[in-house]
């Protein structure tokens, strides 16, 4: 998958800015505070609807304007997004689009920052968040079936504030989360498997160390069957009804990532922690291409910065076979002189292709 172009009106600090990507190597170059990052986040939001920074999207909106407009040309496909005081609105080839489920994963991209360090001290619910957010960028079905699980989840919880529970309903809604969470449980789990499948040769290939790496899907039952899930929620039946929340179920699950069978939180340095979280990445780039045909397109927002010369050479080799990587620094990395890199210069929110001098 490549990126051809992005337009962008009235986002963050981005008037009216227009820029085309080359395939291969692509680097943005500026200060702090320029812009930079936050052209990255419009090809994140034109990926999943939703920032990977904030979750007010009218913060996204320049200040004193009445909307922002997203837009790019991927693969020969047009995705436009319009935010607005009402919310957003999507188009796919200048068609609209009610669905976010039809729109999530026509742009597949994946993203290295350095704020992924906080997955492994992150809530649980962050961790689901981005087991969600990348199934459902190769499978409509289960964004569909978590909506429907989490609209459930919602009519249980006003249910249990009840002063008296109608426990018949109780066991309706029981019946039909046990339903969806069948299928959303047997996703995630063939998931986690496929990232276990590299993600011990992609630490091993980025680091030099021979740790074993894996990560672990903390369910909400031992076995994924109907009896197992209706003996869950018969089992909480009593304590949802006096704490009057639904104590148990997918909307609690976790990942653990563990390094030679312990949680990286209390034996990683820090040094491996980021080694551990860009295998990670690296295993969600297969797991696209192999689930989907297509190469993701790779994103570095200041991630050299983090990483020592040996280390960065290390991480560009692993993504060199992808069709396009976009990458942001303060610099120009010394190894990637020799590469055949288009360079765009960023400041205060305005972007232009480099002149001969950076080529």
């Amino acid at each position: 998958m490549k990126i051809q172009e992005l337009n962008l009106r009235n986002y963050r600090n981005y008037d009216k800015a227009s820029v085309r990507f080359e395939p291969g190597m692509n680097l943005i170059l500026g200060n702090n505070a320029q812009g930079k990052t936050n052209l990255l986040e419009s090809l994140v939001y034109l990926s999943l609807t939703r920032s990977f920074r904030i979750n007010e999207d009218e913060k996204l909106i320049r200040d004193g304007c009445e909307y922002a407009m997203l837009e790019c040309t991927a693969d020969n496909q047009r995705l436009k997004i319009i935010l607005h005081p009402k919310g957003k609105s999507l188009f796919l080839n200048k068609i609209p689009i009610r669905k976010s489920s039809e729109f999530i994963g026509k742009l597949n991209v994946v993203l290295f920052t350095p704020d992924d360090l906080g997955i492994f001290q992150d809530s649980p619910r962050e961790r689901r968040k981005v087991i969600n957010q990348e199934i459902t960028k190769i499978s409509s079905r289960y964004l569909t079936e978590l909506n429907q699980y989490m609209n459930l989840l919602k009519d249980r919880n006003l249910l249990l504030k009840r002063e008296k529970p109608d426990e018949v309903y109780l066991d309706t809604l029981d019946e039909k989360m046990i339903e969806l969470s069948g299928t959303i449980i047997e996703q995630r789990k063939k998931f986690i498997a496929k990232i276990n499948e590299v993600i011990d040769e992609e630490f091993r290939g980025l680091s030099g160390m021979q740790e074993k790496i894996e990560v672990r899907y903390e369910s909400c039952v031992k076995e994924n069957t109907k009896e197992d899930l209706a003996e869950m929620y018969r089992n909480s039946r009593r304590r949802d009804l006096e704490t009057h929340v639904t104590g148990n179920g997918i909307h609690r699950e976790d990942m653990t990532f563990l390094m030679n069978g312990e949680n990286v939180i209390y034996c990683a340095s820090q040094g491996q922690k980021r080694m551990i979280i860009l295998a990670f990445k690296l295993a969600l780039m297969r797991y696209i291409e192999e689930m989907t045909g297509q190469k993701a397109v790779v994103l570095l927002d200041d991630v050299f910065s983090e990483l020592d010369a040996e280390k960065q050479k290390r991480l560009i080799q692993r993504i060199r076979n992808t069709e396009q990587c976009i990458i942001t620094a303060a610099g120009i990395p010394s190894f990637l002189k020799s590469e055949n890199t288009a360079i765009y210069l960023v400041n205060d929110g305005e972007i232009r292709r480099a002149g001969a001098e950076y080529e």
